[in-house]
């Protein structure tokens, strides 16, 4: 399982593959674009495969064979085109080899910029969704990226952690992270530099203020008005991406 930078005892670079643990993923995509690598990060579980393309240390782009993560799936769930008008251009994309949102803007069922708009948020969807993976496997191929894809994801590597960390509901994940109630934390020197990048809530900021001298889980558990669920997620999040650090 992941530690920090080290895996199984390696550096990344070391060690471009492994398996998956209860809090690997969070910190591995932290660690990938950390180090500014051009990358696919895929992992699979069984016949499910999803991989994320990072350009110089951002993710941009990302893929998926689970078919939740189609961009049929996201535009029929979020009401942009209906079920029949989807069936038509799946059979336009299948017998014109175009694709499908391609075939979806020429028929004008949407526009270009819903297009946009539907890869921007499938791509942000299948990152969110591996933050929930605690089995499986993972590779890293360095290198130029096989992807011509236009539309990449338009988001800082800060925000997509925490967002993904935020969508994680097992607490017993959330627990081994943080550890006991005595665990103390305290903002990085890296905190102003992250903070710039990142789109934090009042809320955020206000648990970040809290740990501007060394203070105990426990003690931000009691001063805070959110759930200490939230609270220990938050703190989970803002140490994998370098806000916080654990006292010694």
């Amino acid at each position: 399982m992941l530690d920090g930078k080290m895996y199984d005892g390696k550096t990344l670079l070391e060690s471009p593959a492994g398996r998956l643990g209860p809090l690997t993923l969070p910190s591995l995509i932290h660690d990938v674009c950390e180090e500014r690598n051009t990358c696919v990060l895929s992992v699979r579980d069984g016949a499910i495969e999803k991989s994320i393309y990072v350009d110089t240390g951002r993710i941009i782009f990302a893929r998926s064979n689970d078919q939740e993560d189609r961009l049929g799936s996201l535009l029929i769930k979020r009401g942009m085109v209906s079920f029949k008008n989807m069936e038509e251009a799946v059979a336009v994309s299948q017998a014109t080899g175009k694709r499908l949102g391609g075939s979806l803007v020429e028929m004008h069922l949407i526009r270009p910029q819903d297009l946009t708009w539907g890869v921007r948020e499938q791509v942000k969807a299948i990152v969110a969704g591996l933050f929930n993976w605690t089995r499986g496997s993972y590779a890293i191929s360095l290198g130029p990226l096989p992807s011509e894809e236009v539309i990449t994801l338009k988001m800082s590597t800060g925000d997509i952690i925490l967002e993904g960390v935020k969508g994680i509901t097992e607490w017993i994940r959330i627990q081994l992270a943080v550890g006991g109630l005595q665990t103390r934390f305290q903002v990085s020197p890296r905190l102003d530099e992250m903070g710039r990048s990142m789109n934090l809530s009042l809320e955020e900021w206000t648990l970040l203020s809290r740990c501007e001298e060394a203070v105990t889980l426990e003690s931000l558990c009691e001063t805070s008005p959110m759930k200490d669920f939230d609270v220990c997620r938050l703190v989970w999040a803002f140490t994998v991406v370098g806000m916080l650090q654990r006292d010694a």
